[in-house]
């Protein structure tokens, strides 16, 4: 069989690298306004917990990703390849241990064998249905 290579698409990467730093200073201005207009009241901690801690959260998972925002994945039969820059990881599917989808934040983490995390990417990677189809199949993690 041959080889299937996927990679975020362009606008993606762009909206990445701009959109989430932005999003992370946002989630920190928000736990941190109770203290900035010196409001100590439940309602005011409960807001900011709400709004900056979920969008944290969110947006933690999100900057994961940036390191292989511009990586190409390519699918064989027998393993995952993720060129990242000038690093090659190759990792056959019986080594992959854990696959953690989180799906309010839209993100796909994959472990090695070691526990170590060798790939995130977003759903918008374009065939984000292949690698998960590949997942299920090859290396019997459900997604």
């Amino acid at each position: 069989m041959d080889s299937i290579q996927l990679r975020h698409p362009y606008w993606i990467r762009l909206i990445g690298w701009v959109f989430l730093p932005v999003m992370f200073c946002l989630a920190i201005w928000c736990l941190f306004l109770p203290v900035w207009y010196e409001r100590y009241d439940i309602a005011m901690f409960l807001a900011a917990a709400l709004l900056g801690g979920g969008n944290l959260y969110m947006t933690t998972h999100g900057l994961r990703t940036l390191p292989f925002m511009d990586s190409v994945i390519t699918l064989t039969d027998n393993e995952i390849t993720v060129i990242k820059g000038k690093q090659t990881t190759s990792i056959s599917w019986q080594n992959i241990s854990k696959a953690r989808h989180v799906a309010s934040t839209q993100v796909l983490h994959l472990y090695d064998s070691e526990g170590k995390r060798f790939l995130s990417v977003t759903e918008q990677l374009k065939g984000f249905h292949l690698l998960e189809s590949y997942l299920n199949e090859k290396s019997g993690l459900k997604v």
